[in-house]
């Protein structure tokens, strides 16, 4: 075996068979197999695929000086698959041959999409059989590469697919995606034990002796590699003990650098040509041995050279492919050559690429080959660059342009391809990467280059949750835009204005973004008048209506002028007037655009404002079933910060249901940004448990000081009123109580007019109540509110039984907990039952029939609703981005929940 043998792995190797059991059963499944070089990863994944006989095997390797190359393990992988794409929906089909083929044309939606084309073709590919794939030296792989594996390795369901990625530890310092691989299982492989190592070396090398024996496991410190590779570089007499094995080694060498000394030895051994031929396809990752041999001729090497390193075990020849037997061999073939060795290595693969093929592999191999400036090198690394992009790849654009920058002499020219390489790598995620970035460009002059470098830094400042930095850079960059570039510098405001809505004091970021543009000029537009709007909206109490909703009609009226992305950051800002059934239909359309596009990055933040729409809107099981899904898709991208965002719509609605939130109250001591969702959630947990103290002081943190969100606080105001009037301190939340009137009246929503008339009624003397909440129900009629006028009467039906009007009180606490139970707010029908009972009235029963939807998970409601309206399972794993087989996983438990026994009767059920 490459790595020395199985010799003490068999738990890991059990691990491994029983992932294959699984998937050849229906179950999919992937693990991460980590551990030093010489650890025994290879030799486990080349076992993987001598136990599958009977599955499809699809194999890469990561090449480090590929790393920067969009989808280059993508296609290594699946060359030779794509024939079984054609079942594919037309944009997973299009997204697939843009990245996989070199001269495919651009790929459709995100690198996300990507991953979602390849989870079904290895769907399709497990129809017939099951699939195995095998990453080794995934640290290697091209980002875009990692994120498609990752995608579809976290979606993989109930395919016939198991798939193994070997990582090398030590091999860089920052491990990208396999840095603790969130949402994979991790098999780590440590050191062999004394006892495992001995019998490695009892099978390997019996001959040695037992002081020999010892000293090589020392020298080799569990690592398995290690020990057959130094045991068989003994001459025969320090095998027998009788020459000292002390001089061939440096103790401290870590143990895979021992076995790299060794392979370099052995690779200094073997003729001139041969050594070029190596050179040359440690250079290559294709592994087409006949583009290879093409490059190694016009080094003056021929076929015939390769022949002494496939006899020294150095490199193994398969049909038309080359591999290197271990990893460690290609780093050594090619980290031993000379630097002018491996730039000639790479020109000649440049010249030996067939005409038309990959120009972004030619660019790359040329800007390899040369050393210092050289500008015509620089421009076609550039056009590869927007090659990439067109493809998806933003981490390989950011590579290139900046690789581009270094070989570029022109200090302006140079600074824009910095500038351009920041920009893509903010997009692809890789923050500290793009700082750099943005620093290495240094000050620029060109106004568009000014604009761009600000929004650039402050993005990733605002990323980092520093949103007062960005503001203030965001601010600076608009003042200098201000007569140069207007239009340029009105859009900057509005992105100042975007983060001081984040910023830890947004009042006081709002006037003081004011106070700092205040007399320039960036011209009379809705985008201008918008900005203006939101920060007079943070600054105070005023809701500038007219201007936003000017601004939401503008956004609306003009999308599609701009791409989804953008669509989606500028969408929704109504939400800030209480206009929510209008900024979830727009979200909506936003929804099936994503889908329809398979812009599965995007989608996650259109799901977000969806979950929330349908929250304020009363509607709690489908904002459940929207946020159970944009969490799964935003953890298995990569968005954390959203994931964080979704897991707090999760909690809000659980503490309406009555449970207590599992995770601490990011409140306790202080309001942070990211903590004030669960902070409503535990006061709305504490209302609904008659816990008015504790409520009271929660809604009063989202509502007053220097951290209160704004948002959450007009929401929250009501609450707080209702906490200080069940504890007899109406007039300490009179001002909450003024202050929800006053946005109220300015937005003119019917629902904040009846929320608004509620608080008039619980802070009303004595006597004049009624008329209040009878002027909120009036006001509820028809808002789409159900949960809010569910409040109103309990609080209406409180009031009636304290007034000792029994008939009128149980009426309103009837209709309340009728109401509770439709909207999944447990908490607050278990208030209505208890104020029935203190009307001495049993609570009346739960609507009469099974909740049959009730019975079914988040994945199943939507799977079903999707099968009811005649898609396939085919159509539906599109549109949900999971397999067929899963889907059909999905409504095969459905079916029994549902008393049904195929996909024609779900028509006829009320799947809410």
């Amino acid at each position: 075996m490459a790595d020395g043998g199985l010799s003490g792995r068999g738990r890991e190797l059990a691990v491994l068979e029983r992932l294959l059991a699984g998937a050849a059963e229906g179950r999919g499944g992937a693990v991460v197999v980590r551990g030093e070089a010489g650890a025994g990863k290879t030799a486990l994944l080349e076992r993987v695929g001598e136990l599958s006989p009977e599955a499809t095997l699809l194999r890469c390797a990561g090449v480090e000086s590929e790393a920067a190359l969009p989808y280059a393990g993508l296609q290594v992988l699946l060359r030779g698959t794509l024939d079984r794409a054609r079942r594919l929906s037309a944009r997973q089909q299009a997204a697939l041959r843009g990245a996989v083929e070199p001269a495919g044309l651009p790929a459709p939606g995100d690198r996300f999409l990507v991953g979602a084309a390849t989870l079904g073709l290895l769907g399709e590919l497990a129809e017939e059989r099951p699939v195995v794939v095998l990453v080794d030296d995934a640290q290697w792989l091209d980002l875009e590469t990692v994120d498609a594996l990752l995608f579809a390795a976290r979606r993989l369901g109930m395919g016939r697919v198991a798939l193994v990625f070997a990582v090398r530890e030590g091999a860089r310092e920052d491990m990208g995606a396999f840095d603790g691989c969130p949402g994979l299982p991790v098999l780590q492989l440590g050191p062999l034990s004394d006892e495992e190592g001995a019998a490695l070396l009892a099978g390997r090398a019996p001959e040695l002796h037992a002081t020999v024996r010892g000293r090589v496991l020392g020298l080799a410190r569990g690592n398995p590699l290690a020990l057959v590779e130094l045991a068989g570089a003994l001459t025969p007499a320090q095998r027998d003990g009788s020459e000292p094995v002390d001089e061939r080694e440096i103790a401290v060498l870590p143990a895979s650098r021992r076995v790299r000394r060794i392979f370099d030895e052995r690779i200094r051994a073997l003729p001139a040509a041969t050594r070029t031929v190596l050179t040359v396809a440690a250079a290559d990752d294709t592994g087409d041995l006949a583009l290879v041999m093409a490059a190694a001729g016009r080094l003056g090497a021929g076929a015939g050279d390769l022949g002494p390193a496939e006899a020294a075990e150095l490199v193994r020849v398969s049909g038309h492919r080359l591999a290197f037997r271990h990893p460690l061999v290609r780093a050594a073939a090619y980290q031993g050559a000379l630097l002018a060795g491996r730039a000639a290595a790479h020109r000649a693969l440049a010249e030996a690429a067939p005409a038309g093929g990959d120009v972004g592999r030619r660019a790359w191999h040329l800007a390899a080959a040369t050393v210092g400036y050289d500008e015509e090198v620089a421009a076609e690394l550039e056009r590869s660059a927007e090659l990439f992009r067109a493809r998806g790849g933003r981490a390989a654009v950011a590579a290139a342009y900046r690789r581009a920058a270094q070989l570029t002499g022109d200090q302006e020219s140079r600074s824009r391809r910095l500038v351009a390489a920041a920009a893509a790598a903010a997009e692809a995620g890789q923050v500290e990467f793009a700082a750099a970035l943005a620093d290495e460009a240094g000050p620029v002059s060109a106004p568009a280059a000014v604009a761009r470098l600000a929004g650039i830094r402050a993005a990733l400042e605002h990323g980092r949750g520093r949103a007062e930095p960005a503001r203030l850079l965001l601010v600076e960059a608009a003042r200098e835009m201000a007569a140069e570039r207007p239009e340029t510098g009105a859009w900057l405001l509005f992105e100042s204005a975007v983060a001081a809505w984040d910023a830890p004091d947004a009042a006081g970021a709002a006037r003081d973004t004011r106070e700092r543009l205040a007399g320039l000029d960036f011209g009379d537009c809705p985008v201008v008048r918008g900005a203006n709007g939101v920060l007079d909206r943070m600054a105070g109490d005023a809701v500038s209506a007219a201007a936003i909703r000017e601004f939401a009609a503008y956004v609306n009226r003009t999308r599609r002028e701009r791409g989804l992305s953008q669509q989606v950051r500028l969408h929704g800002w109504d939400m800030l007037l209480g206009e929510y059934a209008d900024v979830h239909d727009e979200a909506v359309a936003l929804e099936q655009e994503c889908r329809a596009e398979g812009a599965v990055g995007v989608l996650p933040r259109v799901l977000l404002r969806l979950a929330r729409c349908r929250l304020f809107l009363g509607r709690h099981r489908d904002a459940y079933t929207t946020a159970v899904e944009g969490l799964e898709i935003a953890r298995d991208t990569g968005q954390h910060h959203l994931a964080g965002l979704l897991r707090s719509e999760l909690a809000v609605l659980a503490a309406l249901d009555g449970e207590e939130p599992r995770e601490p109250d990011a409140l306790a001591y202080g309001v942070a940004p990211g903590g004030v969702w669960p902070v409503r959630a535990q006061g709305l947990l504490d209302l609904g448990l008659g816990r008015y103290d504790s409520a009271l002081r929660r809604f009063a943190s989202l509502t007053e000081g220097p951290h209160r969100h704004l948002m959450l606080a007009v929401h929250s105001l009501p609450d707080q009123v209702e906490a200080g009037v069940r504890l007899g301190r109406a007039e300490e939340v009179r001002p909450a109580q003024l202050r929800f009137s006053r946005w109220a009246i300015a937005a003119g929503t019917p629902w904040a007019r009846a929320v608004e008339l509620r608080c008039r009624a619980l802070v009303a003397p004595e006597g004049q109540p009624e008329q209040w909440f009878e002027r909120a129900l009036e006001a509820h009629g028809g808002d789409g509110r159900p949960f809010e006028e569910a409040r109103t009467r309990l609080l209406y039906g409180e009031w009636l039984r304290r007034s000792r009007r029994r008939a009128d009180a149980r009426e309103a606490l009837t209709a309340a907990l009728q109401a509770f139970e439709r909207t999944q707010a447990r908490a607050w029908a278990d208030r209505a039952r208890a104020e029935l009972r203190a009307l001495g009235a049993a609570p009346a029963p739960a609507a009469a029939g099974p909740d049959l939807v009730g019975r079914l998970t988040a994945q199943e409601l939507r799977v079903v609703r999707l099968a009811a309206t005649g898609l396939s399972n085919r159509d539906i794993g599109a549109r949900l981005f999971l397999s067929p087989r899963t889907v059909g996983y999905h409504l095969s438990n459905a079916y029994p929940k549902l008393g049904v026994t195929s996909r024609a009767a779900l028509g006829g059920l009320d799947l809410g």
